[in-house]
């Protein structure tokens, strides 16, 4: 237990994909060059095309950004300073972190195995859903493998292949049945489309059979959103980043058009996000799965109570978009949702109020460039002007209860 013994629970960490992750797991007779690997020049491949690095790509980069190689490297590294954490994919060095930030358990998601979105800009991604889906299995199995180092510490959820409703229902049911992980993640985007151009919004009954397998497992759906051009989400509907099949150029190429990292985390994110939450709560996905439980990711939540509010008051001046709905759209999210605020997020306690003690967890995104040592300080915090019993909800058991954990309970700070 944390301080004091309450549970204290990071509700959204990361891992990071060892290079040879997908080599040593995937069927090379079937996928030959196609699967995710590190060549000899040390650039990592998918379907044959450079992901990460490759011949050229600093030089350009650099060109585009109008700084030399030398002050781009200085930028990465600056940047990835936390990330090459090895407690990302080596399970007892995150283990001594933990100890040392002072947390129970930890849930956690993919980085590189969230970007197999269905409008990839590599044709073996876009193209192929069942390749997506081997990639997918082959992370799931690697993320149960890190787990078993602790399983009443670690959890991990699931990286499933929306693209494909029967290949994704297929994986939740293996990942949670067979290999005991507690969700899914998928990415605040829509995955399906109708034949044409336009996307299907979460909303669609295309997604039904999916949501449907989720409740009856009994496991929530994480929305995390990742900066890439890999779905039909802000950063490509709006160009917030270049559109390019390498991470380099849609996360560091920036000149007066284009963002990277920066402005597809601050805005592209929370966009994404507001717009699912809107078509799961509006769009009458939370009526039809009243089980069904949700959790909105890495986008901060100091917007989620002024939004929920405006759905509530939209739905009652516009009768005809709640005719579907028995309850207001807050009233929805307050019985199946949960929203992560970041730990110093100033109005965390304050949005509250309105959202629910009972609805928020915490994320250290450990080991991304947000996160750092001091996270559970900053975010004991921002919970203070909290009674101690909501202090509590929020620091671990929410999370417990979120994800359904195997982890003892407690009431008091």
């Amino acid at each position: 237990m944390g301080d004091n013994d309450v549970l204290v629970i990071d509700g959204d960490g990361h891992l990071m994909e060892p290079p040879d992750l997908w080599s040593t797991r995937m069927d090379a007779k079937k996928w030959g060059e196609w699967i995710p690997q590190v060549d000899g020049e040390g650039t990592f491949t998918i379907g044959g095309v450079a992901r990460i690095g490759g011949p050229g790509i600093n030089e350009e980069v650099a060109r585009i950004n109008g700084v030399t190689v030398e002050e781009l490297f200085e930028a990465y590294a600056r940047t990835m300073s936390s990330t090459d954490t090895s407690g990302g994919h080596d399970p007892h060095a995150r283990l001594a972190a933990m100890d040392a930030d002072g947390l129970d358990a930890a849930v956690v998601y993919p980085t590189k195995a969230l970007q197999f979105g269905p409008c990839d800009p590599i044709d073996a991604i876009r193209d192929n859903p069942e390749f997506v889906a081997d990639c997918l299995r082959a992370y799931n199995d690697w993320a149960a493998e890190y787990c078993s180092a602790a399983p009443e510490r670690l959890f991990a959820v699931a990286a499933v292949p929306l693209q494909s409703i029967d290949l994704a229902v297929a994986e939740t049911e293996r990942a949670v049945n067979t290999l005991g992980l507690k969700g899914v993640a998928i990415r605040p985007s829509a995955y399906q489309f109708s034949g044409r151009a336009d996307d299907l919004p979460f909303s669609n009954r295309a997604y039904d059979r999916f949501w449907a397998a989720c409740q009856d497992l009994d496991v929530p759906v994480g929305l995390h959103p990742i900066v890439h051009c890999d779905t039909p989400g802000a950063c490509r509907k709006f160009a917030l980043v270049r559109e390019h099949p390498s991470l380099n150029m849609t996360n560091s190429a920036v000149d007066e058009d284009h963002g990277g990292s920066a402005l597809g985390q601050a805005i592209g994110n929370p966009v994404d996000m507001i717009v699912s939450m809107g078509r799961l709560l509006m769009g009458g996905v939370c009526e039809r799965f009243p089980n069904l439980r949700f959790v909105f990711l890495e986008s901060g939540g100091g917007w989620c109570a002024t939004q929920l509010e405006r759905m509530d008051e939209q739905i009652e001046a516009f009768p005809l978009e709640g005719r579907r709905l028995s309850l207001r759209p807050s009233e929805y999210f307050k019985r199946q949702c949960y929203i992560s605020f970041d730990p110093g997020e100033w109005n965390l306690a304050a949005s509250a109020e309105f959202i629910g003690t009972d609805r928020i967890i915490w994320a250290s995104d450990y080991p991304h460039p947000e996160y750092s040592p001091d996270v559970v300080t900053k975010l004991r915090a921002a919970l203070a002007p909290l009674p101690a019993t909501d202090q509590a909800k929020i620091l671990g058991t929410n999370a417990a209860d979120a994800y359904h954990l195997p982890v003892g309970r407690t009431a008091g700070v």
